[in-house]
């Protein structure tokens, strides 16, 4: 961990840290710094701007706004596909770190769990977590280029496989889709150049051998963890794939809806409007800019679903603001914070709603790990 103010456990060669190591500082409405849990503190943060008992979840004006900043400068990120906090930051001129986060009351932003991967100079482009495995799908190239390769982690022993994935394998001028989901034990990776219009889809075991492979007419990806023990591969207005029982099945979809990203029974999907379909329920509102990115990053928690969308040079929020209406939230700018950055996952719990995201510092060029939300007191 190049990480100031953290405290390390090592439970394992690769660095794990132990359960509420990290925790960050918290400011209150006069942004006077208070110290840290642990080993030291290290986050700073804001809160004001509203609040009250009469919170309305469709006019986030009356939510208190906070903001943290943690340690750290990362070139680029991944998000696990599973639901779960883990990230896969990539630290400037460093190694990959992944780390379990947290909003905490007291302390903001809390890392729970982190590793330290050695030997990895090289960028996240997705990224999955279940309980035994870790896996991570790299580019050496910073802009989705370059070679790629497969990373598969033991949680439990520590061990590594690695190797190349593509045919042909990537070059530096090579700009890969691709779409990342672990499947219990095993791994299901989607890469193709984006150039040739004609991808793969494999199913690798956790050792990385090859089990099972498909090639579409397609390299949008998007992996989707729909229903237990499978996982769906969207390949835009093409259809879908559906992946279970070491089996390929090519399914349809409604060519005029794009899917983005989904989890569990919810799915968010654009045409000239935008809709979180959420099983039955279905919430439909604007675009919240007129350029986005995929993918769109969803996670449950306090009674509802939420979901984070890059934007041109940052991120919102898209939430159920009442019967059939999609809201959005957007990171407000503060005097310490531009609100540029990179979206990395949304924050929904009781009465909160926010998103961590690499905040683009200026004018210095650092990206640390930010947080903006709202919270209902």
């Amino acid at each position: 961990m190049t990480r100031s103010g953290s405290c390390v456990a090592a439970l394992l060669a690769l660095g794990w840290l132990s359960a509420g190591c990290g925790a960050r500082t918290s400011l209150d409405t006069d942004e006077v710094t208070s110290s840290g849990a642990g080993a030291g503190g290290g986050s700073t943060a804001s809160v004001g701007g509203g609040g009250g008992s009469d919170c309305r979840i469709d006019d986030l004006s009356s939510w208190e706004i906070e903001r943290y900043r943690d340690f750290g400068d990362y070139e680029r990120a991944a998000v696990a596909t599973s639901g779960v906090p883990w990230v896969a930051l990539k630290n400037r001129d460093g190694n990959i770190v992944l780390e379990k986060l947290a909003i905490d009351d007291l302390y903001g932003i809390v890392v729970t769990e982190s590793i330290d991967l050695q030997d990895s100079p090289v960028y996240p482009v997705g990224f999955d977590v279940s309980q035994r495995h870790f896996a991570i799908l790299t580019t050496t190239g910073l802009n989705w280029n370059g070679d790629v390769e497969l990373w598969s982690i033991d949680r439990m022993t520590g061990e590594i496989a690695r190797g190349p994935v593509g045919d042909p394998p990537a070059n530096a001028s090579f700009t890969v889709g691709s779409a990342l989901a672990l499947l219990d034990d095993e791994i299901v990776v989607a890469t193709g150049r984006l150039a040739d219009d004609v991808g793969v889809i494999e199913l690798r075991g956790a050792d990385l051998s090859l089990r099972a492979s498909l090639t579409v007419e397609s390299t949008n990806f998007t992996a989707v963890h729909q229903v237990e023990h499978a996982v769906d591969v969207y390949l835009g207005p093409q259809g879908r794939v559906h992946v279970a029982n070491d089996t390929f099945t090519q399914e349809p979809v409604d060519p005029s809806w794009a899917v983005l990203g989904g989890l569990d029974d919810a799915l968010v999907q654009f045409d000239a409007t935008f809709q979180l379909v959420d099983g039955a329920d279905v919430y439909e509102g604007p675009w919240p800019h007129s350029q986005i990115s995929a993918p769109a990053v969803l996670r449950r928690g306090g009674g509802r679903v939420a979901f984070s969308l890059e934007t041109e040079l940052t991120a919102v929020v898209g939430y159920p603001a009442g019967p059939g209406q999609l809201g959005w939230m957007e990171i407000e700018p503060s005097s310490d914070a531009s609100g540029l950055g990179v979206g990395l996952l949304p924050v929904t719990e009781e009465g909160r709603l926010g998103v961590l995201y690499l905040g683009l510092e200026i004018p210095h060029p650092e990206q640390p790990l930010r947080y903006f939300g709202r919270r209902c007191r």
